[in-house]
């Protein structure tokens, strides 16, 4: 082998190794820079989680104050605390008195006097009222359930904002409403929210007959 092939291969292999020098310095500086990336990136999550969770205290706090207002409303809101007591007390009156009905069943002779059922008549009227009260109570809970969770699967910030101010608002007016309004304070809040919830998903309707007309 003659001087010029020694030199041709010293400066091929000479080339490579600084070829190779080239790759490793790139290698070594796209892992550097992947490291500072995820370094930052992490530093960002940090940074955003920490903010998140500090805005959530404050969103807390503030809630929980909003909460005790309200709560310091009831306390001296007497039509409220009557309505509530009397939104559990009434069904257990009915209750009462339906159990007291079932032991001495009567009817209205339409004279505003009260004539007892006799004999197997007066079992054939208990177990027809039992049957229409619990036929009754079935179909209001299962109204209740499906109503809960329509409700559940449209709440939102929205729903949200409007059942604390429907509840602030009754709290606090309760006295003036009821003079004007003679239903009970709980019903009145049950009734707003349940509007609520149809015009929601009246509007949800259209938006989404819209959307479909455009496509």
């Amino acid at each position: 082998m003659n001087k010029s092939s020694v030199e041709a291969v010293d400066e091929a292999q000479k080339k490579q190794k600084e070829a190779e020098k080239k790759m490793e310095q790139a290698e070594a500086k796209a892992r550097n820079e992947k490291k500072s990336t995820e370094l930052e990136i992490r530093k960002a999550k940090k940074e955003v989680k920490a903010r998140t969770e500090k805005m959530r205290d404050i969103e807390y706090f503030w809630g929980m104050g909003y909460v005790t207002v309200i709560l310091f409303a009831i306390v001296q809101n007497d039509a409220f605390q009557n309505d509530f007591i009397d939104f559990f007390r009434t069904p257990f009156m009915w209750y009462v008195r339906f159990c007291e009905w079932l032991v001495h069943p009567t009817y209205d002779n339409g004279f505003n006097q009260k004539i007892a059922y006799t004999g197997g008549e007066a079992w054939i009227i208990r177990i027809l009222a039992i049957v229409a009260v619990l036929f009754i109570l079935a179909i209001v809970m299962v109204t209740i359930v499906k109503v809960i969770k329509r409700y559940k699967k449209m709440w939102d910030e929205i729903s949200q904002m409007f059942l604390l101010g429907s509840l602030s608002g009754i709290a606090v007016l309760g006295d003036v409403i009821r003079e004007y309004l003679p239903v009970n304070l709980i019903l009145t809040f049950g009734f707003i929210n349940v509007g609520i919830m149809l015009l929601k998903m009246y509007f949800q309707k259209k938006f989404e007959e819209k959307s479909h007309h455009y496509d």
